[in-house]
């Protein structure tokens, strides 16, 4: 069979879990197995298909009929144009997520030496990217949850990032860095504990340590107000993601600390930041 018609099967088959997803989801199931990009899936369409690879792609489509993430299946996934392992355990990296960096390098730039904090920093995503961006910037990162924790080690390594100094601890333990910050960044978990079982089904297969933030979904934005915030420097920024309806929330938790509190929106239209600046 021609990796053509092999493809149309893969997203026939998807459908059922993938909806409008499927053909992106059969083509990076596709692309994984052949070493290639999705665009450049379409230069092996006439190409025949080898069994290994057909039966391989059927396992993939299997799992993710039991709504295994697309992003566990295939190991890896690109944030701010860079790769990062991810599995079991860990958060996925979400393109929304990509306005903490951007938001970021644009405070950093110009400073010499800067230190950044990551707080719940997951696969490490936000620093690596930081870190690659503002390569003369250290960027210290604490991730709580050991599975997390090993994937954040082996994306610093996968990316090279020298500036990066992994850190396995507890965010509710209070500042742990040996320098003061610059800027804090952090995604923590902000999903009220009571509707994380109504969350999708391939959500609910990433960590519930990464997604339940308490009761009100608030309790890591007081933590890092409570015990972060004396280590940040003087004039100093700090962003965090929040879920859409927190902003009003959020901004109240940090504006006793600082001049100018506000939310951002994201490429999405929703509010997805909260950005607070000159720390008082």
């Amino acid at each position: 069979m021609k990796l053509s018609n092999f493809r149309l099967e893969i997203k026939k088959s998807l459908e059922p879990v993938s909806k409008e997803e499927a053909d992106f989801e059969a083509d990076c199931i596709l692309a994984d197995l052949l070493g290639c990009s999705n665009s450049m899936l379409r230069l092996h369409f006439s190409d025949e298909i080898d069994e290994t690879i057909s039966k391989k792609a059927m396992q993939a489509v299997a799992k993710r009929l039991e709504n295994e993430p697309l992003q566990y299946i295939l190991g890896k996934w690109e944030f701010y144009s860079m790769e990062f392992y991810v599995g079991e355990g860990v958060l996925i990296p979400r393109p929304e997520t990509e306005l903490l960096v951007d938001m970021a390098v644009s405070f950093l730039k110009g400073k010499q030496n800067a230190v950044c904090y990551d707080l719940c920093s997951g696969s490490g995503c936000i620093g690596i990217s930081v870190a690659k961006e503002m390569p003369e910037t250290t960027v210290y990162m604490l991730e709580k949850a050991e599975a997390a924790f090993e994937y954040l080690k082996k994306n610093v390594v996968l990316n090279s990032a020298v500036g990066c100094v992994p850190r396995l601890g507890d965010l509710f333990d209070g500042a742990v860095f040996e320098e003061t910050a610059d800027i804090i960044l952090s995604n923590p978990p902000y999903i009220k504990s009571s509707v994380i079982g109504e969350l999708q089904a391939e959500v609910q297969k990433e960590p519930h340590m990464a997604l339940d933030g308490g009761e009100d979904g608030l309790v890591f934005y007081r933590a890092i107000a409570a015990g972060w915030l004396g280590a940040l420097k003087k004039g100093g920024m700090l962003i965090v993601e929040i879920g859409e309806e927190q902003s009003e929330d959020v901004k109240k938790i940090f504006e006793p600390y600082f001049k100018e509190v506000k939310a951002i929106k994201d490429y999405y239209g929703n509010d997805r930041v909260v950005a607070c600046t000159e720390k008082l």
